[in-house]
């Protein structure tokens, strides 16, 4: 990476479980993981988030000890952390939006509280890329993914009331949706991560095996088409880059009108198509929460409810969602609405453009760049967010899948600017 981004040097490239900074930071990694539930909640919890639940003491004392250790973190580099912010400002602008949005929100306190610690959440995520390099964060996201699949499986297996409630395997990683999608994220990493020696070959190996027993055993057809999404991305993307030039765009093209033929054969086939992976034609009930979320949104439509002050169960205005779902919800079951619900439609625009200007960078970095695997891993993690934010929500939210989603936005500005 070239000198003019960062102003100050990156670390040795010693391998991160080498360095004592990667054990430090592999503490708020595990938390994102977890969505920060220390101890996993008994019974499936796969209509809430498991920040509904924090207003625990454990929660609160877990939350407030990793935002100062990121806080510490980001503050031993702060010029680079300033320098990078500076050129990915539509990152930061969710979480400005977010303490604006106590202005006018329902719970002012509960609005400015969440905003910073989503401020300290984004910063450490630019923390990580002005600090380490692309092999460094494969490393961390290794060693991390590493630890966490380990205690998953153990909890799945030896404590399944809290790592696999109802058969449905979700380890230390909240609920079964959030555990698949977190572990293809994992595996996309292990297959982007240039192991070298047979150590890290077999290390790889038995990673992406532990990934795929999570997906699977988690039981979310969700989860199951966005690894098979995620990979097949993978692929071809890694056909592209060693196309022709105008090879690849014929391709690409070709294949996007295959993708949408599909999407549309399925989207209208689906009262036929649903039953035959295990769903209902309302989507496990998230029509019905969808039809009640944009009524909801209707009332206040330009400037949301207040970021974090919406989801109140039966008080305030999520009563009647709650009421009409008969869930004890505590999201959208979209991260696009409850963006929507919570800023306003600003919100939804920020995560639009931050998309925008991914693919941007994705097209100026896509060859030539001298990591290419780090760019197709970008992109990847950027579109399974996307989709996977289609029945779930984990946008703008202090989640590990979110915290990719930031890191591999910057990493391709990185790119985009090495390169040119």
């Amino acid at each position: 990476m070239s000198n003019s981004i960062d102003v100050l040097p990156r670390r040795s490239p010693a391998p991160i479980w080498h360095l004592l900074i990667g054990w430090v930071i592999l503490l708020p990694l595990l938390f994102f993981a977890t969505n920060g539930k220390i101890v996993p909640d008994n019974g499936d919890v796969s209509m809430s988030m498991a920040e509904a639940g924090g207003s625990s003491l454990s929660h609160r004392l877990g939350l407030g000890l990793i935002c100062l250790l990121c806080s510490v973190l980001i503050f031993t580099r702060l010029p680079a952390v300033f320098a990078l912010g500076q050129r990915t400002k539509v990152l930061l602008g969710l979480p400005i939006l977010a303490l604006i949005s106590s202005a006018w929100s329902d719970s002012a306190r509960q609005s400015i509280v969440s905003a910073v610690i989503l401020l300290v959440f984004t910063l450490f995520a630019v923390y990580i890329a002005s600090s380490f390099d692309s092999t460094g964060q494969f490393e961390l996201l290794m060693l991390s993914g590493g630890v966490a699949l380990v205690i998953s499986i153990g909890l799945s297996l030896f404590v399944p009331a809290l790592g696999a409630p109802g058969h449905n395997w979700r380890g230390i990683f909240a609920h079964k949706q959030n555990c698949a999608a977190v572990c293809t994220l994992l595996l996309v990493t292990a297959v982007h991560w240039r192991a070298s020696g047979s150590n890290q070959k077999v290390f790889r190996a038995l990673y992406a095996m532990m990934c795929c027993t999570m997906i699977v055993m988690s039981q979310s057809r969700t989860g199951w088409a966005l690894a098979m999404l995620a990979l097949g991305l993978s692929a071809s993307l890694w056909l592209l880059q060693k196309m022709p030039i105008r090879d690849a765009l014929f391709t690409a093209l070709f294949v996007a009108g295959i993708f949408a033929v599909i999407a549309y054969a399925v989207y209208s086939n689906a009262a036929l198509l649903l039953p035959a992976v295990g769903k209902d034609p309302t989507l496990s009930e998230r029509t019905v929460i969808w039809s009640a979320v944009w009524t909801t949104i209707a009332k206040q439509p330009v400037l949301g409810y207040g970021y974090g002050a919406f989801w109140t169960g039966l008080q305030g205005p999520s009563l009647n969602i709650v009421l009409i779902s008969g869930w004890a919800l505590a999201q959208a079951q979209n991260g696009f609405l409850d963006m929507w619900l919570q800023v306003g439609i600003a919100g939804v625009l920020l995560i639009v453009l931050a998309t925008g200007q991914a693919a941007r960078d994705a097209i100026r970095s896509f060859r030539g760049s001298g990591q290419d695997n780090h760019v197709r891993w970008c992109m990847v993690v950027i579109i399974t967010t996307i989709f996977y934010n289609i029945g779930e929500s984990s946008l703008g939210m202090v989640q590990l899948v979110w915290f990719l989603f930031l890191l591999a936005c910057i990493g391709l500005k990185q790119a985009a600017m090495a390169k040119h």
